[in-house]
């Protein structure tokens, strides 16, 4: 349920709350890029900056929408409780085909459309615009991307693999042990990133900061795999395995995940060049994930209508968060150019974004989901009979 993951017919309804959160985790993403990351990253990344084309500052906007990257820790929390919702009665092969078709029809498909979008600005040599087109579309764990929002999906990629590992050595049955294992890690780990940081031990404080907020520790999971933790815990009180420990693991990692955001939000762009409070940004993220769990303890959201209605909503998110940087920048500076007014073209974008992300939700994405999944499926019987394993 991150921004690779969509609701199966079959989820229940009580669940609505989770998709409601990501379709407003999606949103805050977009004003994130689009009132933010379009004026303050340089046009030399030849990211949304370039694109854009616009000399128009939303310093108004500032406050709220230099959090919007906070949509991104909230994904990786209910892609956490979904993904281990869903894996328990699957085959490893059979979850890798449910991921791949789920992921890659869209990201192949926007890959491409960004690639268009910046070679159509002139913003990247083709040469260039290729090579970080096929970074994207397989996924290749070091950037930069065609869109610099794929890093997310290869730390979902990371989280897949070790669901992966975890159904072939048959430890979904042991998951509580094996996540009070990680979150003991963790407390060890992030009591020493504190120490560090305060400087009581005669380290630079600023640079353990800035190893806490690094990318390589992020989408390799040594800092990020609280969030799914946390996930994961919430589903297995859900389900009423193991409550009392799965209720202190939930509680440990959703502590640790509010130091984290912490140190993320202290390396972001809001507070070292805008002067933003880092403990805003921990405060609104524990405030969403508590919104989340009581959502699925504490369900509202029952009727058939409204959970409908969110699980619409849900399915938009995948292709909206891949739509918005590159394509939505470039929307919003070609009207702005033709209108003359900043924001009538950033709300005419983020309109645009949405029924794109609609059209392909609604339309092909599904089709071209079957077509994958039924070669991959052809693929995984034949290289099983190939070494006389079973199918």
């Amino acid at each position: 349920m991150g921004p690779g993951d969509s609701s199966s017919s079959s989820r229940p309804r009580e669940f609505a709350t989770l998709d409601l959160l990501r379709f407003v985790a999606a949103q805050a993403v977009v004003f994130y890029h689009l009132l933010f990351l379009s004026w303050v990253e340089a046009p030399a990344a030849g990211g949304i900056g370039a694109v854009t084309r616009s000399g128009t500052r939303f310093e108004a906007a500032i406050a709220w929408a230099s959090l919007g990257w906070l949509g991104v820790p909230v994904f990786f929390v209910i892609s956490g409780f979904v993904i281990f919702m869903s894996c328990g009665d699957k085959t490893p092969g059979q979850f890798a085909i449910g991921r791949a078709k789920r992921i890659l029809p869209g990201l192949w498909t926007f890959s491409l459309l960004s690639a268009a979008v910046v070679l159509m600005a002139g913003v990247l040599a083709p040469v260039e615009a290729m090579r970080r087109m096929m970074r994207s579309m397989v996924l290749f764990p070091f950037g930069p991307w065609i869109d610099g929002a794929i890093w997310t999906l290869v730390a979902e990629a990371m989280f897949y693999a070790l669901i992966i590992a975890a159904i072939r050595f048959r430890l979904l049955a042991h998951m509580t042990a094996l996540t009070s294992a990680i979150t003991g890690f963790n407390l060890v780990f992030w009591s020493g990133i504190l120490l560090a940081a305060s400087g009581l031990v005669g380290l630079d404080a600023q640079a353990i900061a800035d190893l806490a907020a690094s990318y390589r520790l992020s989408v390799t999971l040594v800092t990020t795999n609280c969030f799914f933790l946390v996930g994961i815990a919430l589903y297995q009180v859900h389900a009423g395995k193991d409550v009392a420990r799965n209720l202190a693991i939930y509680a440990i990692n959703f502590l640790i995940g509010m130091v984290v955001v912490y140190f993320f939000a202290r390396a972001s762009v809001g507070v070292v060049e805008y002067g933003q409070n880092a403990h805003v940004a921990s405060i609104v993220w524990a405030a969403a994930i508590l919104v989340a769990s009581a959502g699925v303890m504490l369900p509202v959201w029952t009727t058939r209508r409204w959970a409908g209605a969110a699980k619409a909503m849900g399915l938009l998110t995948y292709p909206l968060y891949l739509v918005n940087q590159i394509t939505g920048g470039y929307l919003f500076g070609v009207i702005e150019r033709a209108t003359h007014s900043p924001v009538l073209a950033v709300g005419a974008a983020i309109v645009l974004c949405n029924l794109l992300a609609g059209a392909f939700s609604f339309g092909i994405e599904r089709r071209l989901q079957s077509a994958l999944g039924a070669i991959l499926e052809r693929a995984l019987r034949h290289f099983r009979q190939r070494l006389r394993l079973p199918v």
